[in-house]
C-alpha cells in the first residue's frame, strides 16, 4: 500500500483516525513539554469555551463544560499564587480569541484561528502592561521563579543519584536558563498545541472523524513572514535589552512554525518515494539521526513555501501510486 493511500485512510478510516490520534497525542506532549504554565489548563479551559460556543444546544456539552470549569478552578493550593490565576485567565483569552477569530474569519483554518487567538492574548497582556508598567517585570519574576522552582525539585531528586548525575543537573540548569529567557515563545507554541488538542476533543465528541487536518497540509498566512523579519531586526539592532528579548522570542516562535511548515512540504515530497510503512520508518530514523540538517532544511523549505507555494506546484505532478 502506498503512503498516499495510507494518508487517505487506505484500509479504511481506522488508519486515518489512528494517525489523527497520534497527531493529537504529539500536540499534547508538545504542550506538556513547552508550557511554563499548566498544560492541562491550556487544554481544558479552551475546551470548555468551545463546548459553550459550538455545542450550546446540547445539554450534555454544557454539563461537561461546567464540570471542566469546576474542576479547573477548584483544584488549587491553599493560597493560590498569581500564576495560578494568570494561567486560567490566559487560557480563557485563548478560548475566547479562537471563537472570535472564527466569527470574523469564517473560512479561516484552525491554525490561523489559533495564531490569531495567541496574538490577541499577547496583545491583551501588552495592553495591560501599558496601563500598569510594572506588570511585565512582575510576570517575568513570577514565571521565572516557577520554572526555577521546578528545576530545584529536579536537582533535589538528582542529588540522590550521586555524582554520576552531576552532568545531567548541569544540562537541566542550561535548559532552565533558556526557558526563563524564551518562556513567552514557548508559551505561545504550547498554547497553539493546547488549542489544537481542545479542538480535536470537541470534534471527536461531535463524532467527526477528521478532527485534525493532515500535517502535510499545514500552512498559515504568508504575511506572518513580517513578524519573523521584525523579530530578526529587533534581535540584531542595538535598541535595548527588552527589544532584543522580544526579537529572540519572535524568532523562536515564528521559526518553529516555519520549521513545521517546511516539514509539511517534506511530507509532500516524501509521498513520491515512500511506498510502504518500512520505507517510512527508515526515513523517520534517518531524520532523527540527522535532525540538525533536517531542521535547517525544513526551515528553508518553510520560508520558500511563503513565496513559491511549493505544494501547489507539487500537486501538478503525477502521483507515485
Amino acid at each position: 500500500m502506498s503512503a498516499r493511500n495510507l494518508d487517505r485512510g487506505g484500509t479504511g478510516r481506522v488508519s486515518g483516525r489512528g494517525w489523527t490520534l497520534a497527531r493529537a497525542a504529539a500536540l499534547a506532549v508538545t504542550a506538556a513539554l513547552m508550557s511554563p504554565v499548566s498544560p492541562l489548563v491550556l487544554v481544558c479551559v479552551p475546551l470548555a469555551v468551545f463546548l459553550v460556543a459550538y455545542r450550546s444546544t446540547s445539554f450534555g456539552a454544557l454539563f461537561l463544560a461546567a464540570a471542566i470549569v469546576a474542576f479547573v478552578f477548584s483544584v488549587a493550593p491553599p493560597v493560590p499564587s498569581p500564576v495560578w490565576y494568570g494561567e486560567r485567565a490566559w487560557a480563557l483569552l485563548l478560548g475566547g480569541g479562537f471563537v472570535l477569530a472564527g466569527l470574523v474569519y469564517r473560512n479561516g483554518s484552525v491554525t490561523m484561528r489559533s495564531i490569531i487567538a495567541v496574538g490577541a492574548a499577547f496583545a491583551v497582556v501588552l495592553g495591560a502592561a501599558a496601563w500598569r508598567p510594572a506588570l511585565l517585570s512582575e510576570l517575568d519574576w513570577l514565571i521565572s521563579g516557577q520554572i526555577r522552582g521546578a528545576a530545584q525539585m529536579a536537582y533535589t531528586w538528582l542529588d540522590a543519584g550521586g555524582a554520576s548525575w552531576a552532568s545531567v543537573a548541569a544540562t537541566i540548569e542550561d535548559v532552565v536558563e533558556i526557558q526563563v529567557l524564551l518562556y513567552p515563545a514557548f508559551l505561545g507554541l504550547a498554547s497553539l498545541a493546547g488549542l489544537a488538542v481542545a479542538w480535536y476533543i470537541l470534534r471527536r465528541l461531535g463524532g467527526q472523524a477528521n478532527a485534525l487536518g493532515a500535517l502535510r497540509d499545514f500552512r498559515f498566512a504568508d504575511q506572518l513572514i513580517w513578524l519573523l523579519i521584525a523579530g530578526l531586526l529587533l534581535f540584531l539592532l542595538p535598541v535595548g535589552q527588552l527589544a532584543t528579548r522580544l526579537g529572540e522570542n519572535a524568532l523562536v516562535f515564528m521559526g518553529s512554525l516555519y520549521v513545521l511548515r517546511g516539514m509539511a512540504v517534506m511530507l509532500w515530497l516524501a509521498a513520491a518515494v515512500v511506498t510502504s510503512v518500512w520505507t517510512a520508518a527508515l526515513w523517520a530514523v534517518a531524520a532523527m539521526l540527522l535532525y540538525p540538517v533536517v531542521v535547517g532544511a525544513a526551515l528553508l523549505l518553510g520560508l520558500s513555501d511563503t513565496w513559491f507555494d511549493l505544494r501547489r506546484r507539487l500537486r501538478g505532478r503525477p502521483s507515485a501510486e
